[in-house]
């Protein structure tokens, strides 16, 4: 019995370690995303890859720590199914998700907008404040890039981003996605220029270089008014 009981915990040990390296084997493959993207010269279709190897892994990392979510049919039983010890896989299985759908072009995220707002829900449900608060920052960002007629709303897309702003105000990325994405839409200069100016003079040189960026093509997002 001694020895079913050690050999049923080494199980689960070897187990929870595998689970944890396809997250961070996840985790990975999000910054490498997340850099890459933002050379002009990247592949597309190498980034796409990379971003659905790690949604993969992503799924891997959650399915091992929750089976009867994995093996649900209904969707809505498995996302309930997955605990807070899931929530960062969910996260990035949904972002490299949304990454490698807009690479591959705008179809394919429309036709997985449904499947990413469930997830990012989920994950706003079990951690809101991963990653800056992650999930409602991404559900904003996926609202106002969608057309109307396929799900956008940009009044939603406002509700989430400033819940991310509210509960992470000193993510300088919050901001910059608010500017660049409700900002830009609604075409409100104030609020592109007050939250860009903060994304600008943040401390973490991807996004202030983003920001000032974005700042400088001003004239060209905003053309239809003053």
């Amino acid at each position: 019995m001694r020895l079913a009981a050690a050999l049923a915990s080494l199980a689960l040990a070897q187990a929870a370690s595998h689970d944890q390296a396809l997250l961070a084997s996840a985790r990975e493959m999000r910054a490498r995303i997340a850099r890459e993207e933002l050379d002009p010269a990247a592949d597309a279709k190498s980034l796409a890859a990379l971003a659905e190897s790690c949604a993969a892994d992503a799924h891997a990392s959650w399915a091992g720590q929750f089976p009867e979510a994995a093996t649900a049919k209904d969707r809505a039983k498995s996302l309930s199914s997955i605990g807070p010890a899931g929530a960062e896989a969910l996260y990035l299985e949904a972002v490299c998700t949304a990454a490698a759908a807009r690479m591959q072009g705008f179809t394919p995220l429309i036709e997985r907008r449904q499947e990413l707002i469930d997830s990012f829900t989920r994950v706003s449900q079990l951690a809101p404040d991963l990653d800056g608060s992650g999930p409602d920052r991404e559900l904003g960002a996926l609202y106002a890039s969608l057309p109307a007629q396929a799900g956008g709303d940009l009044e939603e897309a406002r509700k989430h981003l400033l819940a991310a702003l509210t509960r992470s105000p000193d993510d300088p990325r919050n901001h910059l996605v608010l500017a660049r994405t409700v900002a830009v839409k609604a075409q409100d200069k104030a609020l592109f220029h007050e939250h860009l100016t903060i994304a600008a003079s943040s401390s973490d040189a991807t996004t202030a270089s983003q920001a000032s960026a974005l700042l400088q093509r001003e004239e060209d997002l905003f053309t239809a008014g003053p």
